[in-house]
């Protein structure tokens, strides 16, 4: 989601406020020849941008993913009275001042549409915090497929409600940074759908209960996702995360994403969105909501996005790279999947020629 700084992505101006497509053509054709690392680091600086910059940004983004345990963080042992000290926590917050009661009101969490309450919300972090005995994030005996699933202890749960309420003041305090954005019209499917309908994205189930997010490029309208608005975009990713982490399948199983990229060029991809707001949607599905990825699934990726992720993934831990599957070109993709989701009938028919058998999924739900 990492893209470009200048808000007028659609297009380069002429002085009468005409698309100068042929100065589009050309960056395209510059910028997607990028064969080398030295090429990719360069090309950043055709798109207003650094690899710099980007890469530090990168950086934040990911190091918040997992959180963090201090020793004195207050635990408990089970869900009930996890909630009660949370609970506890969030009222304590919110009774420091009117702004912060305003803040942790929830009023921009988008509850009534998936028919949740706070406490829902309370729980899905609390879940997020719990101790996962799956280390190797690899196939495990609750679960064949590539990632696995969290494991739990079922007779003693560990859950770290310091930890817990740290990752849930990140949500309000981001929430609260893009307040405008959420409340004008209030937050809903039927609102995001004009901008849904220009993105091609499925969210199912696999065989182990997994929430999949599946994300294809090539599918999507990128001159329509482009000319839309940053509050468009934001709302759009802001309602699809909390589809996600208040499912069930997402708390207690994990996340897979399924990314196609369809061979997407360098200039194309990287100016889907401006830079903020990529930056900021980015650290709000990474480093805010209450999701743990067992899987992040890469598939045809062209040579920039191949070394893009060569160069990223020195900066990742052992246990990050363990999560992500690069489908490279050549490679039986289907095969992969069917090792990812569990079967045909897990893999949406509209996704692409991956033989898939899924006629329905949770957002096609929402359109009926």
């Amino acid at each position: 989601m990492i893209a470009e700084d200048d808000d007028s992505n659609t297009c380069n101006n002429n002085e009468d406020g005409s698309c100068n497509e042929s100065t589009d053509e050309n960056n395209r054709q510059q910028e997607d020849s990028v064969s080398s690392p030295l090429d990719f680091m360069k090309a950043f600086s055709s798109i207003g941008s650094s690899w710099t910059h980007v890469l530090s940004e990168y950086k934040s983004v990911v190091q918040g993913a997992d959180g963090y345990d201090l020793k004195d963080d207050i635990r408990a042992q089970n869900m009930n009275e996890g909630l009660a000290l949370l609970q506890s926590m969030v009222q304590d917050a919110a009774s420091v001042s009117e702004d912060d009661a305003s803040s942790w009101s929830f009023h921009t969490t988008p509850l009534s549409d998936f028919d949740k309450t706070i406490d829902d919300v309370l729980v899905s972090f609390l879940r997020w915090s719990v101790v996962d005995n799956n280390k190797s994030y690899q196939e495990n005996k609750y679960c064949h497929l590539i990632g696995g699933v969290n494991e739990y202890d079922n007779e003693k749960q560990d859950i770290n409600i310091s930890k817990a309420f740290r990752r849930l003041t990140s949500y309000m305090h981001w929430m609260k940074s893009v307040e405008q954005d959420l409340v004008d019209p209030p937050l809903t499917f039927e609102s995001i759908s004009p901008s849904l309908s220009t993105f091609s994205l499925h969210v199912t189930h696999d065989s182990c209960n997994r929430i999949v997010w599946w994300v294809n490029l090539g599918k999507t309208d990128l001159a329509a996702f482009k000319s839309q608005s940053p509050k468009e975009t934001t709302r759009l990713f802001v309602w699809i995360a909390h589809l996600l982490f208040l499912d069930q399948g997402a708390q207690q199983m994990g996340l897979v994403v399924v990314d196609d990229m369809s061979d997407i060029g360098f200039y194309d991809y990287m100016t889907m969105l401006p830079l903020q707001v990529g930056i900021s949607v980015d650290r709000f599905l990474v480093s805010v909501t209450p999701l743990k990825a067992k899987n992040v699934v890469l598939m045809h990726l062209p040579r920039w996005a191949e070394i893009g992720w060569n160069l990223l993934s020195w900066f990742l831990t052992k246990k990050m790279k363990s999560r992500v599957t690069v489908v490279s070109s050549g490679d039986d993709d289907i095969d992969t999947l069917l090792k990812v989701v569990g079967g045909f009938e897990y893999i949406p028919v509209d996704f692409g020629n991956y033989k898939g058998e899924l006629i329905s999924d949770m957002v096609a739900e929402y359109r009926r």
